[in-house]
């Protein structure tokens, strides 16, 4: 687990390589200056909260963390193009009746006025239910 807070939290370590022995407050100040964020902005506190709660399971006093092979760079085999695999051609009956539907979610204004209502049903309605 310290290996990989060493390498989720990269930012941090390369500001401060012993940023898991620094109390909340002041981990708190390096995550607002390498964010930008306000100092009580919930995003400094969830990601504060985040490597707090990592650290707990991380062992920092082990030599293998820093003996430990690396990880495999995920992002080269998520940037390849998978494995070529020839599709297997499937002929259909020229007789198959095809239907196909979609539905869409309309989040509509909150008003009490119905010319805002019937200007979003027309422009629906010529739109999308063309022929």
């Amino acid at each position: 687990m310290a290996k990989a807070l060493k390498i989720g939290f990269k930012d941090l370590y390369e500001r401060n390589e012993f940023v898991h022995d620094l109390p909340k407050e002041k981990l708190s100040a390096l995550v607002t200056q390498i964010t930008g964020a306000e100092k009580d902005s919930r995003v400094v506190s969830a990601i504060v909260g985040t490597f707090n709660n990592l650290k707990a399971f991380a062992n920092f006093e082990d030599d293998a963390t820093n003996n430990t092979p690396a990880l495999p760079d995920v992002r080269r085999q998520l940037d390849s193009p998978p494995p070529s695999k020839e599709t297997p051609t499937v002929s259909s009956p020229s007789n198959v009746d095809l239907k196909l539907s979609y539905t869409i979610n309309l989040n509509l204004p909150e008003t009490t006025n119905p010319e805002v209502f019937n200007a979003i049903f027309k422009s629906l309605k010529e739109n999308l239910l063309k022929e």
